[in-house]
């Protein structure tokens, strides 16, 4: 009995999904048919041979010690 219970709602979801993808098949069947496959890459234009610089690094600042006072 309690197999019933637990076997048959979800027999019956499955049952009530296919029937419903089966209608879409049956209405529109152009919907349903796969894309044809597309290249979503572009390609990356080779480096040039003369790069521009680089900006020049940031200075470094020393860490704050709390406590101590700044001159």
């Amino acid at each position: 009995m309690i197999f019933t219970v637990l076997l048959v709602p979800p027999l019956l979801l499955c049952v009530m999904l296919a029937l419903g993808r089966y209608e879409e098949h049956m209405f529109d069947p152009d919907r349903l048919r796969p894309a044809t496959p597309r290249r979503h890459l572009t390609p990356v234009p080779e480096a040039e041979a003369e790069a521009t610089p680089a900006p020049p690094a940031a200075p470094v600042i020393p860490p704050v010690i709390p406590g101590s006072q700044a001159a």
